[in-house]
C-alpha cells in the first residue's frame, strides 16, 4: 500500500470518528436541538408579530444592499437615470439608512422608503418596486424568441393612455415629453433600459403624482432617478413629540397652542389646494404632513389619487356585507343593502377625514385642536366637522363629508383665536 493511500485511509477514519461523535454525543445533540428551536421560535415570533400588529422592520444593511444592486445594474447597462453617476459615486450621495424610529412611528410603513445625505441635506430615496399589478412594456416574439419594445412614439401613446385610464387626466403633449425624458436614443440596449425604467417609475403612484403636478408644489419634489430608485426632498415633518402626542388635554402653554392653531390653518389651506386639483387622501396621519419653503405638503402619496379614481375603486361591484367592506382606508362608502355589492362612490371627503383623525381625534388619542384651551365653540365645530348631520353642514357632493360653509366657519374660528392670542402676547 502506498503512502498516499495510507494518508487517505487515516483521513477517512478521522472523519468517520468525528461524524460519529457529533451524531451520537448527547451534549452535541442537545445543543443542536436547542439552537434549532431558538431559531424557529424567532421566526415564528416575527411572523406572528407581523400578522397581529402589522409591524415591519428596516435594516440599514438591506438599504445599502438595494443601492449596491441598482449601481451594479447601472455599471452593466441594465438601468439608466440622470442621478445614477451621483448615486453610485459614493461621495455626493451617501449615508443611506432607515428612517428614525420617530419617523417610522408617525408614518404608515413603507418598506421601499429610506433616507440618504445629498451634499449638505438629507433626502428621501424611494424604490418603485414592480408588483403584481405592474404591466410589462416588452413582449417576446414566440417564433424568434426575441424581446421587442415599442417605438418612442408608441411608448408616448401608451403612457398617455395609462394616465388617462388611471387618473382620468388627459396629459398635454409638452407635459408628456417632460415626463418621459428618455436617454441614449442612439444606443439600442441603453434606450430600451431607459424606456423600461421610465415605465416602472410611471406605474408608481408616488413618482407619477409628484412629476405630473410638480408645478403645483403640493407633493414632494422629485430630485432625480436611477433605475427604479427616485429621490425626493425631505419635508420638515409636522410633529408634537415635545409634549406627548396623546396628552393634548393636559396643560399647554400659549406658544404651543398657537403652533397647533397655525398647523391646523396650514392643513386647511393644503386641503383647499387638494380640492382645487380634485385629489382625495385615503390615509391621513399627523406625521404625514411636512413643510417645504413655508408650504404644507404631504409625505406619503401611496394612498392619494384623483377623486374619479377613488370613486371608481370604491364602486367596483365587489361583494360586501357591511359598509367597511367597501371602504379604502379612510375613504368611506356604502354597501348596497339589496344587492350586497359595492356600487356607491366616495361619500366622505378630505376635510371629514382630517377633522376626525387630526383635529378632533378620540378620547384615547385627542387631536391637535383638543386641549384645555379649546373653546366650547371650537369643540362644537370640530364635532360637526367630524360627523356632519344637519343639511347646512353636509357637503352636497359627498353626504358624509362637511360642507364648504362649515369649513369656512372652522377656518374663521381658528384664525380668530390665533389673532386674539397674538394681540394678547404683544399687548
Amino acid at each position: 500500500m502506498t503512502i498516499s493511500s495510507n494518508s487517505a485511509l487515516v483521513m477517512h477514519n478521522r472523519f468517520k470518528n468525528m461524524t460519529r461523535r457529533l451524531r451520537f454525543s448527547p451534549r452535541r445533540r442537545q445543543y443542536c436541538v436547542l439552537t434549532s428551536a431558538a431559531i424557529l421560535l424567532l421566526v415564528v415570533v416575527g411572523v406572528v408579530g407581523y400578522l397581529l400588529t402589522g409591524m415591519h422592520y428596516c435594516f440599514d444593511v438591506l438599504v445599502e444592499w438595494k443601492v449596491s444592486k441598482i449601481c451594479n445594474q447601472y455599471y452593466t447597462n441594465e438601468v439608466t437615470g440622470y442621478m445614477c453617476p451621483e448615486l453610485c459615486a459614493g461621495d455626493t450621495i451617501s449615508e443611506f439608512h432607515c428612517p428614525p424610529a420617530s419617523h417610522a412611528a408617525a408614518h404608515p410603513f413603507n418598506a421601499h422608503r429610506f433616507l440618504a445625505r445629498k451634499a449638505q441635506q438629507f433626502v428621501v430615496v424611494k424604490h418603485a418596486v414592480p408588483d403584481a399589478s405592474y404591466e410589462k412594456l416588452s413582449w417576446i416574439d414566440s417564433h424568434r424568441q426575441e424581446e421587442h419594445y415599442p417605438t418612442e412614439q408608441e411608448y408616448g401613446g401608451i403612457v398617455r393612455r395609462y394616465i388617462e385610464l388611471r387618473y382620468g387626466v388627459q396629459l398635454p403633449f409638452d407635459k408628456l415629453a417632460g415626463l418621459l425624458a428618455l436617454k441614449n436614443k442612439n444606443n439600442r440596449i441603453l434606450f430600451h433600459a431607459s424606456m423600461r425604467n421610465s415605465w416602472n417609475l410611471i406605474q408608481n403612484n408616488e413618482y407619477l403624482l409628484s412629476r405630473l403636478y410638480e408645478e403645483k408644489e403640493i407633493f414632494p419634489q422629485v430630485l432625480g432617478t436611477c433605475g427604479e430608485l427616485f429621490l425626493t426632498e425631505l419635508l420638515e415633518t409636522v410633529e408634537f413629540v415635545d409634549e406627548g402626542r396623546y396628552h393634548f388635554t393636559n396643560h399647554i402653554d400659549l406658544s404651543k397652542w398657537r403652533y397647533h392653531l397655525k398647523v391646523a390653518v396650514l392643513v386647511l389651506d393644503y386641503l383647499d389646494e387638494m380640492g382645487q386639483n380634485r385629489f382625495q387622501m385615503c390615509s391621513v396621519v399627523l406625521g404625514g404632513f411636512g413643510i417645504s419653503d413655508s408650504r404644507m405638503k404631504y409625505h406619503d402619496l401611496r394612498y392619494i389619487s384623483t377623486e374619479a379614481a377613488i370613486d371608481r375603486r370604491l364602486s367596483d361591484g365587489r361583494t360586501c356585507a357591511v359598509d367597511a367592506d367597501c371602504s379604502y382606508y379612510d375613504c368611506r362608502t356604502r354597501c348596497n343593502a339589496t344587492s350586497h355589492q359595492c356600487t356607491a362612490g366616495l361619500l366622505n371627503n378630505n376635510l371629514q377625514i382630517v377633522c376626525e383623525k387630526i383635529f378632533r381625534g378620540t378620547a384615547e388619542e385627542p387631536g391637535i385642536l383638543v386641549t384645555e384651551k379649546s373653546s366650547p365653540r371650537l369643540l362644537r365645530i370640530l364635532d360637526r366637522c367630524a360627523r356632519p348631520a344637519s343639511r347646512s353642514d353636509v357637503d352636497a357632493a359627498r353626504p358624509w363629508g362637511p360642507s364648504k360653509t362649515l369649513k369656512k366657519q372652522l377656518y374663521n374660528e381658528l384664525t380668530s383665536i390665533y389673532e386674539q392670542l397674538a394681540s394678547s402676547l404683544y399687548s
